[in-house]
């Protein structure tokens, strides 16, 4: 059974094709580990994925109109290290044996280079 980090930018045309490919890893007995923003939680925990949210400060794709808008895009694009600091916080002590990310997801070749784990990009090839 491996341990699979799943990195996605949170948008419906990301999430659910990554999810489904989520689903079918979990039914093949792979532990899968799911990043994404609070809007995809329940999604991803009815798969029976662990659930992980980008932090509020820090999520580069929050479209929450009450909050600024691109606070975190900024701090994504200026300072990317707070950002991938935050997911490196919240996965500490876990293993992985790779990780697959979303196309536009931004920092996957740096997040699997500090974990020491190969990386896959999904492609929905349709």
């Amino acid at each position: 059974m491996s341990q699979i980090l799943l990195l996605s930018s949170p948008s419906q045309d990301d999430v659910n094709p990554i999810l489904h490919l989520a689903s079918e890893l979990i039914n093949r007995g792979e532990q899968v580990t799911f990043f994404s923003s609070d809007e995809f939680k329940r999604p991803i925990e009815d798969i029976g994925a662990e659930f992980k949210p980008y932090s509020k400060e820090l999520d580069a794709f929050n479209k929450n109109a009450e909050e600024k808008p691109t606070s975190g895009l900024i701090t994504a694009l200026l300072e990317p290290m707070k950002f991938i600091d935050d997911i490196a916080v919240q996965i500490r002590g876990l293993k992985f044996d790779y990780a697959i990310f979303s196309p536009d997801y931004p920092y996957a070749s740096i997040i699997t280079r500090l974990l020491g784990i190969p990386r896959l990009q999904y492609s929905n090839s349709n």
